[in-house]
């Protein structure tokens, strides 16, 4: 997408982060922001601080001074799953897929967050549990062909490439209508 198009301001704003364990300084005085459709890299040794900081950054930890905001909102006290609503999406080096699922299955169930009806029109597959699975198909079958998935959207991920999982997992963390954040740990290599 051009730049031009896109809506100013930042995503992600870090701003003097501090976090110690007891006498040990994690992190220390840590400040940068994320524009919107800005791809940005940390990269460090090991110790370095980097899952820390991505702990801050989800909610896991809450840093010591600071703030953090994402599109202009604070996250700091907030919990992981607030965070996760507010578009930060985490992953892991670990692939965490359900392997006996399909690649459309696991999008789908990526989800789940924004699923608002009871058991009873779950069961039934009525009322607004029908119409969030029907969005929640639409949305899979749009990440599908924009990752380049369409080959292989109904195999179990079991049987997928260690590439192709990832590209998956990317899928089903795509859980917002909106632009997001993603943290992931580096993987293989």
């Amino acid at each position: 997408m051009p730049t031009d198009t896109m809506p100013s301001g930042d995503i992600l704003t870090l701003d003097a982060v501090s976090l110690s364990f007891g006498g040990t300084q994690a992190l220390s005085d840590i400040s940068f922001s994320v524009g919107k459709g800005e791809l940005f890299a940390v990269i460090g040794p090991n110790g370095a601080g980097k899952t820390s900081m991505f702990n801050c950054l989800s909610g896991v930890y809450r840093p010591q001074a600071g703030s953090i905001t994402i599109n202009g909102e604070s996250i700091l006290g907030k919990r992981p799953d607030v965070v996760a609503r507010l578009g930060i999406a985490r992953m892991f080096q670990n692939i965490e897929l359900f392997d006996n699922l399909t690649v459309l299955d696991n999008i789908k169930l990526g989800r789940h967050i924004h699923l608002r009806y009871n058991t009873i029109e779950a069961a039934l597959r009525i009322g607004r549990a029908r119409q969030a699975e029907r969005d929640a198909r639409r949305f899979a079958e749009d990440l599908i062909e924009f990752l380049s998935l369409q080959s292989v959207r109904n195999y179990p991920v079991g049987m997928l490439p260690y590439g192709v999982k990832k590209r998956v997992e990317l899928a089903a963390h795509s859980r917002w209508n909106r632009p997001c954040c993603y943290l992931m740990n580096r993987s293989r290599g």
